[in-house]
């Protein structure tokens, strides 16, 4: 057991999941969350403690703050709205080796679309109406590694935007950096990471 996912490279397709919520189409923005969200609760039941959230859908060890694996969101339209979560590993995905590539992919499988399953009960109840991510961010509050820690926000480029501490996430997915004077810094995925200072 093991000796496969011994050989496993960062870029190698961990697990591909499609999955079909039945929710309105402005939900769909917080599915690469709650994805994120899925994938660390697999691989928690499959017994990898140290596997946490890096903002805003890496999967990273907690104990370092160092990416395990990505996730790589498609969204589409076949007779319906649906996307496609494709999980490929990241520097660290050595430390996945006691699970077989097949263990792997199932535990992976099977958390994010029990996730995303319970995600869209919640929207369909009317628990998004303050936004897409608000029925479950408590729970993905607790799974982010880097809350609470010093932290750079960086552009996607990389280069560095500011330093602080990353204070939280809303209802929308933005993160916030509390920066070294004191301001409260929001952002996007889109607009940049926040790294370990």
């Amino acid at each position: 057991m093991g000796v496969a996912g011994s050989r496993r490279a960062a870029g190698c397709v961990l697990a591909e999941v499609t999955v079909r919520p039945q929710v309105p189409m402005g939900a769909f923005q917080a599915l690469g969350y709650v994805c994120a969200m899925g994938a660390v609760e697999g691989l928690r039941e499959a017994g990898i403690g140290f596997a946490a959230i890096g903002w805003p859908q890496d999967v990273v060890d907690a104990r370092t703050f160092r990416p395990l694996c990505t996730l790589k969101m498609h969204a589409g339209y076949d007779k319906g709205m649906y996307a496609s979560c494709t999980v490929v590993g990241a520097q660290q995905v050595g430390l996945l080796r006691e699970l077989s590539d097949e263990q792997l992919s199932q535990a992976l499988t099977a958390g994010i679309t029990g996730r995303v399953a319970l995600w869209e009960e919640q929207i369909v109840a009317g628990a998004g109406v303050a936004g897409p991510l608000a029925p479950v961010l408590s729970e993905y509050f607790d799974l982010v590694a880097l809350l609470g820690h010093p932290a750079v926000a960086v552009y996607p480029n990389g280069n560095e935007i500011a330093r602080g501490t990353f204070a939280g996430v809303d209802i929308w997915g933005r993160a916030t950096l509390l920066t070294e004077d004191g301001r409260e810094l929001e952002l996007s995925p889109e607009q940049g990471g926040i790294r370990p200072a």
